[in-house]
């Protein structure tokens, strides 16, 4: 990557996935990413979360970060902006996906399971999360994370079924995902043109599975953080607004993270 083509840092907004990229995949740790948040927010670059995860799990962690940036929750179907206190849907009601969700179980005889079937104590079992943050994962809005326990050939086929609906199924690091016609990419631009509503926007987006490849895709700075575990994604660079700007870590999570912001920055001018 060539870094001596970076613009100035005052118009970098950074998109950031949370569990295997800003926070450790096992502990959900951000404390190898500290030394570059603490250099980011010294030079006022917004970090922007957007992940799976819902807004009040994203409420804690931005909390724990002392951020007072704009929130993506539940890939791209659900934004909060903390300045106006006020909440953008994007995508489809959590009690319609559901219920679409039940049906298709019931009609087709699909085998999965979702946040919806299990109690808080199955959602830490199933996440290793710990119990107010399994609760906090359990107040969904706009999707539902599930396992497939049935054949992988069937995925497709279920696919269709959402679609029909007006329903997207995506793949993340632990789970499949199933939300409204919205994306990380959507909300990226929504917030973009909320915080920086012109040209010299320079975005960096960093995330460690296929369901971030569309964010990757969209940005300035894609940031691939190394994650030995997950599903194996390319991006393809003749759809990208700077395509030599590609970075793939060595070291995973909050330590690839910091890794590769502590480069750009040491690459970067700051006048």
């Amino acid at each position: 990557m060539d870094l001596t083509t970076l613009p100035d840092t005052k118009n970098w907004l950074i998109f950031t996935d949370l569990d295997g990229t800003l926070l450790d995949h096992h502990d959900y740790s951000f404390s190898a990413a500290k030394p570059a948040l603490k250099q980011l927010k010294q030079l006022g670059i917004p970090v922007i979360i957007n992940s799976s995860k819902t807004l009040a799990e994203i409420a804690q962690i931005s909390n724990d970060l002392g951020m007072n940036t704009p929130q993506i929750a539940e890939n791209g179907s659900i934004i909060f902006d903390p300045e106006e206190k006020q909440t953008h849907t994007l995508g489809a009601d959590y009690t319609t996906i559901c219920q679409v969700l039940d049906a298709l179980r019931l009609e087709h005889g699909y085998s999965f399971n979702g946040f919806h079937d299990w109690s808080a104590e199955q959602i830490v079992e199933h996440t290793g999360l710990s119990p107010q943050a399994a609760r906090n994962a359990a107040q969904r809005q706009g999707s539902e994370p599930l396992l497939w326990e049935d054949d992988e050939a069937l995925i497709e086929d279920f696919r269709q079924h959402l679609k029909q609906h007006g329903l997207e199924l995506k793949r993340g690091g632990r789970f499949w995902h199933v939300m409204g016609q919205t994306d990380k990419v959507e909300a990226m631009l929504f917030v973009q043109k909320q915080l920086n509503n012109n040209s010299k926007a320079f975005t960096i987006a960093l995330g460690d599975s296929a369901n971030d490849k569309d964010m990757l895709t969209a940005a300035n700075v894609a940031i691939i953080v190394n994650n030995p575990k997950g599903t194996a994604f390319t991006i393809d660079a003749n759809k990208r607004p700077t395509p030599n700007h590609l970075i793939k870590t060595t070291l995973e999570g909050p330590a690839g993270w910091n890794e590769a912001i502590m480069q750009l920055l040491q690459g970067s001018t700051t006048n």
